[in-house]
């Protein structure tokens, strides 16, 4: 299992070696007791912080940029931008995820003497008022 996850507008692509989990969750609050418009799209991306490898010929690594954008007031016009997330087994994509105006909700970095490799965590959420724009898509060949 392959995951590609890519931001527009600056450009973010992390590695697929680096990215271990994807999470796309439908929020709809739980005291709810009927369809409501208080919907919310969300999604959490899992990984490794690789260690920077550009000198080596080898891409550099891009979770850096991650905590960059994390930090961008959310009066600039950088705080959203276009994400793109595919899932790919086999060599198959199976479902791909297009959030056209995601922000950050919440970034960690860990790291442990343990391992030697750091994990990251980026929570994204999807501006409610474009959730029409959100596109989820399957049953590629």
């Amino acid at each position: 299992m392959a995951f590609l996850f890519s931001t527009a507008d600056p450009e973010i692509t992390l590695e697929a070696e680096s990215t271990e989990q994807i999470s796309f969750q439908v929020e709809i609050p739980q005291d709810s007791r009927a369809r409501t418009k208080d919907v919310g799209v969300t999604m959490i991306i899992k990984g490794k912080i690789l260690p920077d490898t550009e000198s080596a010929g080898n891409a550099a690594d891009s979770t850096a940029k991650l905590m960059e954008w994390s930090i961008v007031p959310a009066e600039k016009k950088e705080a959203y931008r276009s994400v793109k997330v595919q899932v790919t087994s086999g060599g198959i994509t199976t479902r791909q995820y297009e959030l056209p105006n995601a922000f950050i909700v919440d970034y960690f970095e860990d790291f442990t003497d343990a391992e030697g490799v750091g994990q990251f965590t980026l929570k994204i959420k999807q501006m409610k008022n474009k959730l029409s724009g959100v596109k989820v898509t399957g049953g590629f060949q």
